[in-house]
């Protein structure tokens, strides 16, 4: 059992970036000497769950770790996994859950789940919001290149409220943070008195990226509140992420205090137009 354990220490630091290790950083991290270290590896090896490279001496994932990783993908049900997330963290925080994906310029919305505070408001299934001004759609567009990202959105965004960005350079500017913090936020960008936070998760099987998120009156949380609630959203993100084996999840930034730009700073107001 203590030969079980010490292996899948080792195949749980070989997850995580490098993705390899050698005898000595495998010997520090168990707290093992390198021996012991040598004849684990070395074990792992010949069952097939590490391979060393011959030119670094280095051990990396092996194949049968390799298709046991591609078996769980293959018969974990992203979409269910989501949901289920989805569920859990408005009964956690008694507010608002969606999750969507992103279509061209806009978001769709896929699923949503109510957690009980006394204010809400719906948006149908299926509708498409447009991605500047949802946090789904800032989450989603975070992963694009800010090239893919200018032929999505030519030209002067639309304004759903006077918080709306309405450039492309502002929206990019917004994204620096998403990238930055790990979460997107959206503040009476769609709807006035309303803030949604979100992340993003994506099953490397699955070719389109999924938008978790939580929308709350703005008037109903304070600062404190809000990076807890910051908090349970991005811890929600790290356990289906690494469930569905969404890379990015494996270690992931830390919740931006409320008073970086990124998770308070008040949108753009749009440019009212001139009378008559």
């Amino acid at each position: 059992m203590q030969s079980i354990r010490k292996a899948a220490e080792a195949l749980k630091l070989l997850s995580q970036p490098p993705y390899e290790t050698s005898v000595a950083d495998l010997a520090r991290a168990l707290g093992v000497t390198a021996s012991n270290a040598s004849r684990i590896l070395s074990e792992m090896r010949e069952a097939e769950l590490v391979d060393q490279d011959s030119a670094s001496r280095r051990y990396r994932p092996g194949p049968l770790a390799m298709r046991l990783a591609t078996g769980f993908l293959q018969t974990t049900n992203v979409m269910r996994c989501i949901e289920d997330a989805m569920v859990d963290l408005a009964t956690r925080t008694h507010h608002t859950a969606w999750t969507g994906v992103l279509e061209g310029s806009d978001v769709v919305t896929l699923g949503t789940q109510h957690g009980g505070f006394p204010v809400r408001f719906g948006i149908e299934l299926g509708r498409r919001l447009p991605c500047h001004a949802t946090a789904m759609g800032k989450a989603l567009l975070a992963l694009l290149p800010d090239d893919e990202i200018r032929q999505r959105l030519p030209g002067e965004l639309p304004a759903t409220t006077p918080y709306s960005l309405r450039s492309v350079d502002q929206l990019l500017e917004d994204l620096a943070h998403v990238r930055a913090t790990g979460f997107a936020c959206s503040n009476q960008e769609l709807f006035l008195g309303i803030k949604t936070i979100a992340i993003a998760l994506q099953s490397p099987l699955n070719a389109s990226p999924i938008a978790l998120s939580l929308s709350f009156p703005l008037l109903s949380v304070d600062a404190g509140t809000e990076q807890t609630l910051i908090k349970d959203l991005m811890d929600t993100g790290r356990s289906v992420g690494l469930r569905i084996g969404d890379p990015r999840w494996l270690d992931p930034v830390e919740p931006a205090p409320a008073s970086t730009p990124s998770a308070a700073r008040r949108p753009a107001r749009a440019k009212r137009p001139a009378a008559g």
